[in-house]
């Protein structure tokens, strides 16, 4: 059995562990990353086709995202901004209109959507980031599930509709399945909605990396040199007072002081603890499943919808995409043009599992009733399906269902022994993102050097 020792043992070599890591190291311990995937980056996932970095994974910061800034600026990347010009494109009721004509035709919905909006901003104020199950209507919230509550706004069908498609694009669950409760944390975690659901000016998605999104977990993980171990799938994790022993599959093992598992819940509750933990902490990762995402990038010669005053966003209520955006490199002008396509939540796991060529069938036709013709006729379509992943289990995060939180929301973070947590669910600033990551990471990091 091959062994190796460490202060810190991180298990994940995603942005989180990644992040720990690098604390654990700028503070003068040893820090080991044990990763059972042959990369690192975790849920940021970068494929370069043809010389063109598409993000299958993490993708964008926003505004006020200022730990990615400053990590991307130590680590000599370049950020350029979310192209937005152009209007968007809504597919409701049967017809395709322009941004425009469309906030005309819906205006009185629409002011009822902006009404629920400020509401949930409201209420989200008084849901404490850190421990939200102690909110004053706690109790309330968190029995019933999103939708639920939507439904009884008095929202028109379309603002309804849209709501729904916008908040999927946050939790990738359907609402029916998503606590009041959980979305509430959500919006204090990031501030307000305007800042979760908008792709402009102080929105969550305003700015991306030029090269590509690894680069951040590739330069990261240089800065470690070898304390990464790829490959090694952790099976069990044996702890005591002061020591912990980090088992692998393939016989590796690594034996520490403190160990940060920096995994979504799920998967950390599928490693086998000795002595056991806490029922309420198992009872919480049964209760928070990974969501469910896939992103298709259809790529064009150039981006021909910029000409014609469109930023490629469009919103539909039929898909398969609910959603999509303008994907191009900084430099467009020099092609290709892409536009990225969501599907997420249920679109996800219906039409994600469909033969390939029925979905790329039904995303052009979709494309062209938005973008034209020209747009049902793309280049080709590049896939990114996280469920399948055998590391990742499904994406961008993980959410908790009613009374997951109330009952069981305090084991999320709370360290046990040598044992601390990390992975961006586990954030108190910006949780789902990659700002919530690094957050999450040098936290867990501060844990175990004042226990060190």
């Amino acid at each position: 059995m091959v062994a190796r020792e460490a202060d810190v043992i991180v298990v994940g070599a995603g942005l989180s562990g990644l992040a720990a890591a690098r604390a654990v190291l700028d503070a003068g311990h040893e820090p080991l990353v044990v990763e059972a995937d042959d990369r690192v980056g975790g849920r940021i996932l970068t494929e370069d086709v043809d010389g063109v970095p598409l993000e299958l994974g993490a993708q964008w910061i926003g505004d006020t995202h200022h730990r990615m800034e400053a990590l991307a600026g130590e680590l000599g990347v370049g950020i350029y901004d979310q192209f937005e010009d152009g209007e968007t494109t809504y597919e409701f009721a049967g017809e395709v209109l322009r941004g425009e004509a469309f906030h005309a035709k819906y205006a009185d919905e629409l002011a009822g959507l902006e009404r629920v909006l400020r509401e949930l901003d409201r209420m989200a104020e008084t849901v404490p980031v850190e421990a939200p199950w102690t909110a004053p209507r706690a109790d309330e919230w968190d029995r019933i599930t999103v939708g639920q509550w939507l439904d009884g706004q008095g929202l028109g069908p379309v603002a309804r509709t849209l709501q729904e498609i916008c908040t999927v694009g946050i939790l990738a669950m359907p609402t029916v399945e998503v606590s009041l409760l959980c979305l509430l944390q959500n919006i204090a975690v990031c501030g307000v909605t305007a800042e979760l659901l908008a792709e402009s000016e102080g929105g969550a998605q305003t700015k991306r990396f030029v090269g590509g999104t690894s680069l951040i977990p590739q330069r990261l993980a240089e800065t470690l040199g070898d304390r990464i171990v790829l490959n090694s799938p952790v099976l069990t994790i044996d702890h005591s007072a002061d020591r912990v022993v980090v088992g692998c599959r393939g016989g590796f093992s690594a034996v520490g002081r403190q160990v940060i598992v920096a995994l979504a819940p799920t998967l950390a509750g599928r490693i086998m603890y000795d002595p056991p933990l806490p029922g309420v902490r198992d009872q919480l990762t049964q209760r928070m499943p990974q969501a469910s995402a896939h992103k298709s990038f259809v790529l064009y010669d150039e981006p021909f919808w910029r000409d014609e005053g469109l930023n490629a966003q469009l919103i539909s209520e039929i898909g398969p995409a609910r959603m999509s955006n303008d994907s191009c490199l900084p430099d467009a002008s020099a092609g290709p043009g892409i536009i990225l396509c969501f599907l997420e939540g249920e679109s996800a796991r219906v039409a994600g599992r469909w033969p390939a060529e029925q979905r790329a069938a039904a995303l052009r036709d979709e494309l062209g009733r938005h973008f034209g013709p020209r747009a049902a006729a793309p280049v080709r379509i590049v896939e990114g399906e996280w469920a399948s992943r055998q590391w990742t289990r499904g994406c961008y995060n993980a959410n908790t269902g009613p009374c997951g939180l109330i009952h069981f929301g305090s084991a999320l973070s709370a360290p046990i022994g040598p044992i601390k947590w990390a992975a961006t669910e586990t954030a108190n600033a910006w949780a789902g993102y990659m700002e919530g990551a690094v957050e999450a990471g040098r936290r867990a990091a501060a844990e175990c050097l004042a226990d060190l």
